[in-house]
């Protein structure tokens, strides 16, 4: 994927392991696993597979860690110009970005610090100690060497020069394909102080149960969206090496952004470290129920039409015929609302009709005039719209959006065929102010629509946007397609200075989340806000339909496009 340079690499997302791991012993096959770096990037071991080797070093913030690292750029210097890649890893439990950062530039490394806040992953690959070093065969997912940089690291040595070279000569080896002489090699390190819980100790009742209960049962219920029921423990216990696979990878809960972040928004999906624990250790012990009771077969959640509550307005979409097979133009709705006066929305939920088949649905407003490409344009994403995963949209306190009495919407809809003819009937909720509200909901986009990737490539691509009155911003909302890796929204204050105010490490074009901040941030006249996203086309890809293709601009999920949605509030009401 990423090219990888002689002091850092940037990695990515996706793949089952197959089976469940514990701690490894070398040349034993280890789970594929999902990290995110002390600069907010994602790692996943499976894109590594087009590399020879993957590195990992057991770091923490001492002299001799410092002093090994710096040797270790020794080894770098090596490999420089093979595949091989080199990651540091942090697995404190109180593991977090400022604090990395911090240890980063104090130590001068230039290495991602990959964060294993859980420990999961050290346990996983048997690293035990500070300065351990695990030398993995990115093919395989297997651990080929485990353990001291060379012998003057070892346990118990007292040597002052290294004679042998432990993880140059199990990467030498596995460059050539041969058998790696010494697999494992105690370091002098200290241990790393552990602190997962005992499967043993984890009750299925009160422990695991209001976890799923919490974070997963909402989807993962009879009619839901998800591909099969939380109901009872042997559906949990049937399903459990799944489980453990997208909590490893990160693909669920889905739609993650930073953890720093995570307070920042309404309605997030996350899950806690600890959370994670519990659960992986209790799938791990073989996810057994030992309690005298089942509470999950119990529990049934209401499954609600309208989960934002009755809506004032209810619009039916006209129903759409899609065909078994074929492309599907964007289809562009005009639907009357037959408004005998103004009135101020405050929130829109959308109903999907067939979700194997709908993609997206934006509501644009138009007014009594008619429709004005301009005001579209200059909607951002209208009213709200519909994803996969982004169902509801709300405004800030006191503000709306406006619909004029003889306008209506402009229904954008999006169709994939699905393999048999179907019907979608969905439908849009409008709750409205009684009163108007002193605020007008405005929209807008960083984007950019020169996109230009050859093939078998990566690019950064950045998008601005200049706030020309004092406002507050709502809403962030990134858009790409299936070669999107990662997002970030940055902004830039009059005065230089820059804050990070969301980051999504993994992209997922299958979860379009939108994200309402849970207080709108200020924006000073003259601020500007910079999107950032990395396109991945590559065969390293999971998700990329033809890794043979230059990317361009296009309305197809096949093709790309480059969109930092936003939305905000004049800071003062009388404009």
């Amino acid at each position: 994927m990423f090219k990888p340079t002689t002091f850092m690499r940037v990695l990515t997302a996706v793949v089952m392991s197959g089976s469940v791991a514990f701690s490894a012993q070398a040349a034993d096959r280890i789970s594929d696993f999902s990290l995110i770096d002390h600069n907010g990037k994602f790692f996943q071991l499976s894109r590594h597979a087009d590399m020879d080797a993957v590195v990992l070093f057991a770091l923490d913030d001492s002299r001799d860690t410092r002093r090994t690292a710096e040797e270790l750029k020794d080894v770098m210097e090596q490999f420089a110009d093979q595949k091989v890649v080199f990651y540091m890893l942090d697995s404190g439990a109180d593991a977090n970005r400022d604090a990395l950062q911090a240890v980063a530039k104090k130590a001068d490394i230039t290495l991602p610090i990959l964060m294993d806040e859980s420990q999961l992953v050290a346990e996983e690959l048997g690293l035990a100690r500070i300065g351990d070093i695990a030398v993995i065969d990115a093919k395989s997912k297997t651990v080929v060497y485990r353990g001291a940089l060379d012998d003057r690291y070892a346990e118990g040595s007292k040597a002052r020069r290294a004679s042998t070279h432990y993880v140059a000569d199990a990467i030498t080896a596995l460059i050539a394909g041969q058998e790696v002489a010494v697999a494992d090699v105690a370091s002098n390190g200290e241990l790393i102080k552990f602190a997962l819980p005992a499967a043993d100790a984890i009750s299925y009742a009160k422990d695991i149960v209001p976890i799923l209960e919490e974070r997963c049962v909402s989807c993962h219920q009879e009619g839901g969206i998800a591909p099969f029921a939380m109901s009872n423990h042997q559906m949990v216990q049937g399903w459990s090496p799944m489980i453990r696979e997208v909590l490893y990878t990160k693909r669920m809960p889905p739609g993650q952004i930073d953890s720093q972040y995570v307070n920042d928004f309404h309605n997030v999906n996350h899950i806690t470290v600890a959370e994670s624990q519990k659960l992986v250790q209790w799938i791990d012990g073989g996810a057994k129920n030992n309690d005298s009771s089942d509470p999950l077969a119990q529990f049934r959640p209401e499954l609600k039409k309208w989960n934002y509550g009755e809506p004032d307005m209810v619009i039916a979409v006209p129903e759409q015929q899609i065909p078994a097979t074929g492309v599907q133009d964007y289809r562009n709705l005009q639907v009357p609302l037959n408004l005998d006066k103004d009135v101020w929305v405050k929130a829109v939920e959308f109903v999907p009709g067939d979700t194997t088949v709908l993609h997206h649905i934006i509501a644009f407003a138009y007014g009594p005039d008619g429709m004005s490409e301009f005001e579209i344009l200059n909607q951002g994403i209208g009213l709200g719209a519909y994803a996969p995963g982004n169902a509801i949209n709300t405004y800030p306190e006191n503000s709306g959006f406006p619909l004029k009495a003889g306008g209506g919407l402009l229904l954008q809809m999006h169709y994939t065929t699905s393999g048999k003819e179907t019907s979608d009937a969905s439908e849009i909720g409008l709750y409205l102010w009684d009163e108007p509200p002193a605020r007008q909901v405005l929209g807008g986009s960083a984007a950019d629509l020169e996109i230009n990737v050859p093939p078998n490539s990566t690019k950064e691509m950045v998008a601005t946007k200049k706030f020309r009155k004092d406002s507050y911003l709502t809403m962030l909302g990134p858009h790409m397609h299936y070669r999107g890796y990662d997002a970030n929204f940055k902004l830039v204050y009059p005065d230089g200075r820059t804050e990070e105010i969301l980051n999504v490490p993994n992209y997922q074009f299958n979860w379009q989340k939108v994200y309402d901040f849970k207080e709108p941030k200020y924006i000073p006249s003259g601020t500007e806000m910079v999107f950032t996203g990395t396109f991945d086309n590559t065969e390293m890809n999971p998700f990329n339909p033809d890794a043979s293709q230059t990317l361009s601009w296009g309305e197809q999920t096949w093709q790309e496009m480059f969109f930092g949605f936003f939305r905000y509030v004049e800071a003062d009401a009388s404009n």
